[in-house]
Order: structure tokens, then sequence, then C-alpha cells
């Protein structure tokens, strides 16, 4: 499958490159998303990581998976966030997505 950015919840299963949504769907990578979620979905192996930032770079989501193929998931109800940047090792399994407001 490939990412699936047009859609809401944004689905992100291809990480073989850094991943600037901000810069892709309005070219500005400062770009406000009203976030409701970020899911981890199927991490596959426990120790795999997955690394969303900002595009100051601060991380609005990192986590390690604990338990094979269980999600997780961080609620932001609604919360801007500045950028939204994946780095191409950022994500090591699974699939993230990004519901937004």
């Amino acid at each position: 499958m490939a990412n699936s950015i047009y859609g809401n919840p944004i689905v992100l299963d291809t990480f073989t490159s850094a991943i600037d949504l901000g810069n892709t769907l309005y070219g500005n990578s400062n770009a406000t998303f009203y976030v409701e979620w970020i899911e981890w979905e199927e991490p596959i192996t426990p120790g795999d990581t997955a690394t969303i930032t900002n595009a100051k770079g601060d991380a609005i989501f990192n986590e390690t998976a604990t338990v094979a193929s269980q999600s997780l998931i961080k609620y932001f109800h609604g919360t801007p966030v500045y950028g939204i940047k994946i780095d191409s090792s950022g994500v090591t399994s699974g699939k993230i997505s990004i519901m937004l407001r």
C-alpha cells in the first residue's frame, strides 16, 4: 500500500524517505494541523519505535512497542500542531493514522 495523505485520517505506511505533511499538502512546513489523534497501528516487534515531530523538531508522538501487533494511540482533542514530520527512520514497523478535525 502507498501513503494516503489526502484522506481523513491520513494513513502512512511507507517510510523510505522523510515525510513533511505541511510541505506536501500546503507548500508550508509550518502548516497548522488540528489533530484529533495519532495511532500507530500494529507495530511488529517489541522495541520497534515511532517518532513524529512538529516543524520545530519537537516530538509530538514518541512511542516504543512493548507488545507485538498492539496499536498505540495518543489523543490530541483538536490541538493545533504546527507541521507534522516523520524522518525516514522515524517508524520502524506498522503504519501511522492521523485523524484531523
